[in-house]
């Protein structure tokens, strides 16, 4: 199955022309490999991957093309992808080897797993209330860092939905409530990526990270 080229003229002329103004910040426009077109947004972006919330009828397994609207007036960006999970909320595709052109242009705005990775862990076991659609899950942190986290919940999560996690870092202020993506999930609990974390509360995360890291002589 072939999708349009990146350099090629595959996008309608009338589509081309148009600049619309979203409140979105990730505005997004799949188009399948039978040339239809959906318009979306994106719900969270790596160098890996998307999910989008748009209604394509394109099956798993199909390959697409995607044009994503970059915030701050940083233009747009086209990439080719695969389908590979399907949920109520939308699609989660796979660029496989992204470009190194398009991986430059994303990194401004998201953090790359190789910031994820780096981020400083701890071993933090913390009370987790996780509230996504129709369901609210108990559960416990196993680690924390400031992008995000590893949690053991009784009832399982589904890799790609967006949640809300309500948690109260040891540190004297409060419950925080923040939006993050289920990475990966099995019967023992998931991995959460935060996804579009005020500067406040990444600052918060990050102090109360440090202030459990061993000190280094």
């Amino acid at each position: 199955m072939s999708v349009p080229s990146a350099s090629g003229s595959s996008w309608p002329d009338q589509e081309r022309r148009r600049n619309p103004r979203a409140t979105a910040p990730w505005p997004a426009i799949v188009q399948d490999a039978h040339g239809h077109l959906a318009t979306g947004e994106v719900i969270d972006v790596s160098l890996s991957g998307m999910k989008l919330r748009v209604a394509t009828l394109a099956p798993v397994g199909d390959a697409v093309r995607l044009r994503a609207t970059l915030p701050h007036g940083a233009g747009q960006v086209e990439v080719s992808a695969q389908i590979v999970r399907r949920d109520a909320e939308g699609i989660a595709v796979d660029f496989g080897d992204l470009p190194p052109e398009v991986a430059q242009r994303f990194k401004p705005f998201v953090p790359t797993w190789d910031l994820r990775r780096r981020a400083e862990r701890v071993e933090i076991e913390l009370p987790v209330r996780i509230e996504g659609r129709d369901v609210v899950i108990e559960g416990r942190t196993l680690d924390l860092s400031a992008v995000g986290g590893r949690v053991s919940t009784r009832e399982g999560l589904t890799p790609g939905d967006m949640v809300a996690v309500q948690l109260a870092p040891r540190d004297g202020l409060g419950l925080m409530t923040i939006r993050a993506v289920v990475w990966e999930a099995n019967a023992r609990g998931a991995v959460l990526v935060f996804a579009n974390l005020p500067a406040t509360d990444f600052i918060r995360l990050r102090s109360y990270v440090d202030s459990l890291l061993p000190r280094r002589s």
